[in-house]
């Protein structure tokens, strides 16, 4: 029996004849557009999550971090293409199937993964250990939630009926830290805003205000976090008229 869960892609469906008799397999696609709550299209690489929720859970709650609340994320597979995610198949050991995943439901999640670097760059996470590293927001495939009829599972299909957004912010893991910023200073046209505090698996941005009660304005210059709380990380933005306050937040 064989002890690991295997994702085929589509242009492997062929493979899915050699699975084990009662192997559960579970195919999900969207038809897209897929879309961030920004309202851009889903960029190439960018991840869908396959979650399990047992039957008491209220809920899967996907945190930054990559974790889930409520639940668990079974497979990420970042498989966007054209701002869709294309036919996967995914077969789940039968062993599994009959213990581990006996009860509950299956649902499918689109994920936002983008960083955003210097000079405004994004590009998307990545996995570690199989697992998405920073997740912004998620959103659920509508339609997805499916059932194993029996303890030899079912071939189970999940296809959302237009396009998914991922609009909904993740949860920030407990023991987070606040951001602080430690430094300001004029440079020429610009402001340097120096912060710590922040971690990889958010994105933050400044926000500006003439008054210390209405800091509220945008600075739109988005920064994902430090690799360490004591690594600092800088915020460009230009100088206004007047005074200035800033604020620094998870974007």
């Amino acid at each position: 029996m064989k002890k690991s869960i295997t994702l085929f892609a589509t242009a492997m469906l062929c493979g899915a004849a050699f699975a084990a008799a009662n192997d559960a397999l579970i195919s999900f696609s969207t038809k897209g557009p897929d879309k961030y709550a920004d309202g851009t299209a889903v960029l190439d690489g960018e991840c869908y999550a396959l979650v399990w929720t047992p039957t008491a859970s209220a809920g899967a709650v996907v945190a930054a971090d990559g974790s889930v609340q409520g639940g668990e994320i079974v497979l990420t597979a970042p498989v966007a293409k054209n701002g869709r995610c294309p036919k996967v198949v995914f077969e789940v050991d039968a062993g599994l199937v009959s213990s581990r995943y006996k009860d509950g439901s299956w649902s499918v999640y689109l994920l936002d993964t983008r960083r955003y670097g210097e000079g405004g760059a994004v590009s998307l996470a990545g996995l570690s250990g199989g697992h998405a590293t920073v997740v912004n927001a998620s959103g659920l495939v509508s339609g997805s939630t499916v059932r194993f009829a029996d303890s030899n599972g079912q071939m189970a299909g999940i296809a959302s009926l237009s396009g998914v957004s991922a609009a909904s912010e993740t949860a920030v893991p407990e023991g987070t830290p606040r951001p602080e910023i430690v430094g300001i200073r004029v440079e020429g046209a610009n402001v340097f805003v120096t912060v710590k505090g922040t971690v990889p698996y958010l994105q933050y941005d400044l926000a500006t205000g003439d008054a210390p009660t209405d800091v509220s304005e945008k600075a739109n210059v988005p920064h994902c976090g430090a690799e360490s709380v004591d690594e600092e990380v800088t915020f460009v933005t230009p100088v206004k008229p007047g005074p200035t306050f800033f604020k620094v937040n998870r974007k």
